[in-house]
């Protein structure tokens, strides 16, 4: 009977070891890959017009929206597993600090408007803050 116990204790270390089950962290991440995918399908969608108004090549708007649509589907199965995958959300961390250092960089010195720097400053900052609570999540899930 304690060896039973024991087993069931380690498995369910195990587990929640490999995932997080802080009960945020669904909609945590329900919220990111919504906000990911709207901003993905407008790039998508209105890449023409945006890149006039940021001053960005139309074609880099449009792709950067098609990877945005594929980065927020990606979230939106992280979010919806249960546990969450731990691993899974490291790597989003990793693929929005990335982000948000290319945003930055981009921001500094690809000859973009003003509102084009504006809107680019103002999505990374955005993307950092998801990324600090995906940080949280990893550590405290």
């Amino acid at each position: 009977m304690t060896t039973t116990q024991q087993t069931s204790t380690a498995t369910t270390t195990t587990r929640a070891a490999r995932g997080i089950t802080i009960p945020v962290a669904g909609p945590f991440l329900l919220v990111d890959a919504v906000t990911t995918g709207v901003n993905g399908l407008a790039y998508v969608l209105a890449g023409g017009w945006l890149a006039g108004w940021f001053g960005a090549p139309e074609a880099l708007v449009r792709s950067l929206g098609g990877f945005l649509v594929l980065v927020a589907a990606g979230v939106a199965v992280l979010a919806t597993r249960r546990p969450v995958p731990r691993r899974g959300v490291a790597v989003l961390v990793e693929l929005n600090v990335a982000w948000v250092v290319a945003s930055l960089a981009y921001a500094l010195l690809g000859g973009l408007t003003t509102l084009g720097v504006a809107w680019t400053v103002l999505q990374a900052v955005v993307v950092g803050v998801f990324a600090a609570g995906q940080v949280w999540l990893v550590r405290k899930g």
